[in-house]
């Protein structure tokens, strides 16, 4: 097995650097995606297709008049409004950390490994993520929000765990209280939702190239035996891995593709592994929306026993009862 796996990361070392687009780096903070205005320790962002910003340890990003979407840990994304920075403390997956300064940032989990670690700071408090979810610090008002999953918050005032729909002011003594996660959404909520669609959008691309090997050979980071590496896959995910970040040409962004199974982000759309997109049906497709709908049709018939068990998506969306399969979480809206 050993072998099996060195044997991959020499085909990674050896590949072309024609490839080079589909790497990403083998720990959090990589910009995927920039509106408007954001800067890199003082220099503005400037992406390019096919090339992303690194945020390296103790490095400060933030936005002016515009958002960003971060790539944390495979399958975590970190999602900022105008007028927000953050701090990369520890860019390490089995250890990530970041630190809100100012503004608002949303956390989608669409799944966290039992080896990774992923923890908001705010100010002299802890927030550590510990299931699929959605989760937002807001600076201005000092509080956090779990929409859906599980989070622990500890500060000098105490500890405290919140799961969905529950909050809690960070400037103070730590007391969960209930909040109607279905209103007063505002303009990053809803940019966060179409950004979680286009990744679904990528995601069913992407799944569907590699069940019919049409991008060919690429780079891919994940999971596989022995703890985190790379490996080589098609499109660009590795092999014997559980999942991984999937760069899609024809969106020129990554996607979350599980190796197996089936899932959805907390927002609602589809996640399918190679194996399970064709249960998407074809006319979802082409809209976010739609994806989201037939989504909740497949989540539906999973639920209830009926047909689908055979491509795996039965026994495992009912075992969990949401996130991917037998991995629990919830989804939103």
């Amino acid at each position: 097995m050993r072998s099996l796996y060195a044997g991959f990361v020499l085909g990674l070392l050896t590949l072309p650097s024609t490839f080079a687009q589909s790497v990403i780096s083998a720990h959090s903070g990589v910009v995927q995606y920039v509106e408007g205005r954001a800067f890199l320790d003082g220099q503005q962002v400037d992406p390019q297709f096919g090339h992303f910003p690194d945020i390296k340890n103790n490095q400060e990003f933030r936005t002016e008049d515009g958002r960003a979407e971060i790539l944390l840990t495979p399958g975590v994304f970190l999602r900022m409004g105008e007028d927000s920075g953050i701090r990369m403390l520890s860019n390490s997956l089995a250890d990530t950390r970041v630190e809100v300064t100012s503004g608002a940032a949303m956390v989608e989990v669409d799944q966290i490994p039992k080896d990774n670690a992923i923890t908001l700071v705010y100010k002299d408090t802890n927030i550590t993520l510990l299931k699929h979810g959605l989760y937002r610090v807001d600076s201005s008002t000092a509080r956090l929000r779990v929409y859906d999953g599980e989070a622990t918050v500890a500060s000098e005032s105490g500890k405290l765990t919140l799961r969905s729909n529950k909050q809690t002011f960070l400037d103070g003594t730590l007391v969960a209280e209930n909040f109607d996660k279905n209103a007063g959404d505002d303009e990053l909520y809803r940019w966060a939702d179409r950004r979680a669609g286009y990744v679904s959008q990528a995601n069913v691309s992407s799944a569907s190239a590699l069940n019919g090997g049409s991008y060919g050979y690429g780079y891919g980071y994940g999971y596989g035996a022995f703890g985190p590496g790379y490996g080589l896959g098609y499109g660009g995910l590795g092999t014997g891995m559980l999942g991984g970040w999937q760069f899609n040409p024809l969106f020129g962004m990554y996607s979350w593709v599980p190796i197996a199974g089936m899932g959805y982000s907390p927002f609602g759309y589809g996640l399918f592994s190679p194996g399970t997109v064709v249960n998407a049906p074809a006319f979802s497709r082409s809209s976010p929306v739609a994806l989201r709908s037939s989504t909740a049709a497949l989540r539906s018939s999973a639920l209830s026993g009926s047909a689908m068990s055979s491509s795996g998506l039965g026994s495992g969306m009912s075992r969990g009862g949401g996130g991917f399969s037998g991995h629990g979480g919830g989804g939103h809206r």
